[in-house]
């Protein structure tokens, strides 16, 4: 499946709601949306995972990059509404607990 994503702004949070796979082929996409995100005037960044139906070690290891982008802005970066398999591994890896809060 290919990626799409969507970006809407409400307040002071950015909001990236990604649709598909996040995987090798498809994570500088994802990497050029978040830190577009994060260098926005925005102080929350929420990546919404709610429609992606694949993430491998790219993908995650973008939405960790996002959020070091974020921290040293001063900003917060989280995700949100991963589901599916997207949820088990990102619960798996750790990535889950330390990107959710």
């Amino acid at each position: 499946m290919t990626l799409s994503m969507s970006t809407t702004r409400d307040d002071d949070t950015c909001t990236v709601s990604i649709r598909g796979d996040v995987d090798l082929s498809t994570a500088a996409d994802l990497d050029r949306e978040v830190l577009a995100a994060v260098d926005s005037d925005a102080t929350r960044v929420v990546v919404d995972l709610a429609e992606v139906t694949f993430i491998d070690s790219a993908g995650i290891n973008t939405l960790l990059k996002g959020r070091r982008h974020a921290e040293e802005r001063g900003r917060s970066l989280r995700i949100a509404n991963a589901s599916g398999i997207v949820h088990d591994v990102l619960d798996m890896t750790g990535v889950l607990a330390h990107l959710s809060g």
